[in-house]
């Protein structure tokens, strides 16, 4: 067999594995993110909001393709974690205990733990499990302040509150715009980056209806992007990569 030949045989084997991971994944993907909205039917949409509004503040701030597509992920996956929450807390219409607010805490950790076990997706570890840390460093898992903090969790941080305010809740409706615009300037230094919160203000009339599309081709090329950054896949050739 002449070395073209095996040439091509391998690039067919590589493709043919490259779709394989691409659609596992890609089924991984949709599937946690459907577990995520099924655990708590109040933040049904959360995720994928959180993800799109993320990806949006990380362009506004002019990070690269692959970074864009690593935040579009987190965002989907950031609560993961809740999957090992208590339905009995998760679900309680009045305050939490304190023994209960930890419980909920350690969705994060949870959160970090899971994603751990997929290794194209190791670099959405710090967004996921540092998005509830605090920029004066009173937030958790870790108390991480400042710039300790990732840059994946700190973007993550103000997209997730945004949501959070935007979204109506069985005990209040989503908060207007301008209100939403007054208490991230307040928490500015505070609970989020400055800077951050700069880059939402200066795009946040574009978050609040972009955040309504459908979930679909963005999981799809963000996926892309994790493969193309795996050791083994990237190997392959874009032409072939791409079917």
């Amino acid at each position: 067999m002449g070395m073209a030949r095996r040439l091509l045989l391998n690039h067919r084997n590589n493709l043919h594995v490259y779709k394989q991971l691409r659609e596992t994944l890609l089924g991984l993907v949709r599937c946690l993110t459907a577990a995520i909205d099924a655990k708590d039917p109040h933040t049904c949409g959360h995720s994928e909001r959180v993800a799109r509004i993320a990806q949006r503040l990380g362009n506004q701030m002019g990070l690269p393709e692959p970074s864009l597509s690593d935040l579009y992920l987190a965002g989907l996956l950031h609560d993961i974690g809740k999957i090992g929450v208590r339905d009995t807390v998760l679900l309680k219409p009045g305050p939490l205990t304190e023994e209960e607010f930890r419980h909920v805490q350690r969705h994060a950790i949870i959160g970090d733990q899971i994603i751990s076990s997929v290794p194209q997706l190791e670099r959405l570890r710090p967004g996921i499990r540092g998005h509830h840390e605090r920029y004066d460093g009173r937030g958790y898992p870790d108390g991480l302040a400042g710039l300790d903090i990732p840059l994946m969790a700190r973007i993550l941080a103000v997209a997730d509150s945004c949501d959070a305010m935007m979204s109506d809740r069985p005990y209040r409706p989503g908060m207007p715009p301008d209100r939403i615009d007054r208490i991230m300037a307040e928490g500015a230094g505070k609970q989020w980056d400055p800077s951050i919160i700069d880059h939402f203000r200066a795009c946040a009339r574009e978050l609040y209806p972009i955040c309504q599309r459908g979930l679909g081709e963005s999981v799809a090329a963000a996926i892309d992007l994790a493969l193309d950054s795996d050791p083994f896949t990237s190997s392959i050739p874009a032409n072939l990569s791409r079917g």
